[in-house]
């Protein structure tokens, strides 16, 4: 049977928010970045309105869109790992969502259907530094509930064309016309060809878990990754240590208590409290770009370190320490930090004897938490398209251009992009600002600037005071 073939002008591959994010920077009238209605003038914005009325731009883009996923539907490998750990309030703020045209969309869409109740406090309004911001003042700091998030992204993506194809992309080929005639072929798993002339990667974190050399003996039945506890934890297992420092060992030592476990939570040094996991400069729109900017023209082995010392192996907001502190005062939790725990031996009962602070100490399991270390090539996908377009990579991360190319319009957003988006790349609002990069590179808004009959929105309002003659007398002045 020959294999099934699709056309269109942009493939995106990843039905995650980041993936969202691209198809609507692609799609929308005014993207993000600097071409948001939250950060252009008043003056922009009339004029960006005059000139959609007049040409039409208004509504999504012409251009072709497939998205490919391995599963049913937008954002589900996203929901199965918050049901995983029972996850019901994002970190993230209500102004972080996909959506390009309107920083308050998600905000609204509570509103308009009457779910309200659905955002909670986050804390944030007590944040001094930031009550200059308005946003403080209209609830976008609110924490959206798991259900309300991802009901609002499944409206924005029906809202937004597009063809969805379930599947697992495999392979990339490109091409051998040079320039813009070249094209990509995706290539999935059940044989389907998706040629395209744009490719964006939106892939999620991609690396190798973390596991602490001194638990590397401990029996697999017995050492469990986070992403398994559903189906490892078992009955028995009545005592559990939980290793790790940010928000996902939190999150685990919470499932576990849940179910009725004593718990040992233990990290490396104390667990930071922390609204966000970056600090609250990168989200202050105030002092962002200050912070990408510097964070951009510093050479990739210092955006290297930049990444892990700004994230700083991981911080738990307020609200998840308040919970945390109730389980220690029933006597079920219990915190440990500042040695890395070793285990032993196996008892006779069967139990994990395990060193922490120069105790031994007895468990039924032990469960992972620790992160992962970057690296794309753990990708089947990437690791293809390395053997046929060899690309550059650093501390495995794709090294891509200003643009986030990584070679011509092949694409990287999401995760992988951190080398330069920033720490916040993995994040909803950096997933926002790389996706409105590849919309601007794909020239999606370039009639923001050129406007056509006239000026566009963003274009110079003084323009029109220069003329060829100015040039031209300046020089002779100069003689």
């Amino acid at each position: 049977m020959p294999p099934k073939k699709k056309k269109c002008d942009v493939c995106i591959v990843g039905g995650g928010p980041a993936g969202l994010a691209a198809l609507s920077a692609i799609h929308e009238p005014v993207s993000g970045g600097c071409y948001t209605l939250d950060s252009m003038t008043n003056t922009q914005v009339n004029n960006a309105n005059r000139f959609m009325k007049r040409s039409g731009k208004v509504g999504p883009s012409e251009k072709k869109i497939c998205v490919v996923d391995p599963n049913d539907a937008w954002l589900a490998g996203w929901r199965a790992n918050f049901a995983r750990l029972g996850i019901e309030f994002l970190r993230s703020p209500a102004l972080a969502h996909p959506d390009h045209f309107d920083m308050n969309a998600l905000l609204a869409y509570a509103v308009a259907n009457d779910r309200e109740n659905e955002l909670i406090e986050s804390g944030c309004s007590k944040i001094r530094e930031l009550h200059g911001l308005g946003q403080t003042q209209v609830g976008l700091w609110k924490l959206p509930s798991t259900a309300l998030f991802e009901d609002f992204c499944v409206s924005l993506a029906r809202q937004l064309p597009h063809d969805y194809v379930k599947g697992t992309a495999v392979d990339l080929i490109r091409s051998e016309e040079d320039g813009d005639d070249a094209e990509y072929t995706v290539s999935l798993a059940d044989g389907t060809e998706i040629t395209s002339s744009a490719v964006v990667l939106a892939l999620g974190p991609t690396g190798t878990p973390v596991v602490p050399p001194n638990l590397c003996n401990i029996p697999e039945d017995r050492l469990i990754r986070w992403q398994d506890m559903q189906s490892k934890l078992a009955s028995g297992h009545e005592t559990v240590l939980v290793v790790g420092g940010g928000l996902t060992a939190v999150q685990a030592a919470q499932y576990c208590l849940r179910k009725g476990k004593r718990v040992h939570l233990c990290s490396r040094r104390p667990i930071v409290e922390r609204h966000f996991d970056i600090d609250n400069c990168w989200f202050d729109k105030r002092t962002a770009n200050k912070q990408i900017s510097g964070f951009y023209h510093q050479p990739e082995a210092c955006r290297l370190e930049a990444l892990r010392a700004v994230r700083g192996g991981g911080s738990v907001p307020p609200i998840y320490m308040t919970d945390l502190r109730k389980w220690q005062g029933k006597g079920t939790l219990t915190l440990v930090h500042g040695e890395e725990p070793e285990y032993l031996r196996a008892a006779e009962d069967g139990k994990l004897l395990i060193s922490i602070e120069q105790r031994e100490r007895a468990f039924d399991c032990v469960v992972l938490a620790c992160g992962i270390k970057p690296d794309c090539m753990v990708s089947p996908l990437v690791r293809n398209i390395q053997e046929k377009i060899p690309l550059k990579l650093v501390g495995g991360y794709p090294s891509v251009s200003v643009d986030l190319e990584w070679t011509k319009n092949l694409f990287v957003v999401g995760g992988l992009a951190g080398l330069n988006v920033g720490p916040d790349a993995g994040n909803i609002m950096g997933a926002r600002r790389a996706a409105s990069i590849v919309a601007n590179a794909l020239e999606c808004k370039s009639w923001l600037r050129e406007g056509g009959e006239g000026r566009g929105a963003l274009s110079n309002p003084f323009e029109l005071l220069w003329d060829d003659d100015s040039a031209s007398s300046t020089d002779s002045d100069s003689e």
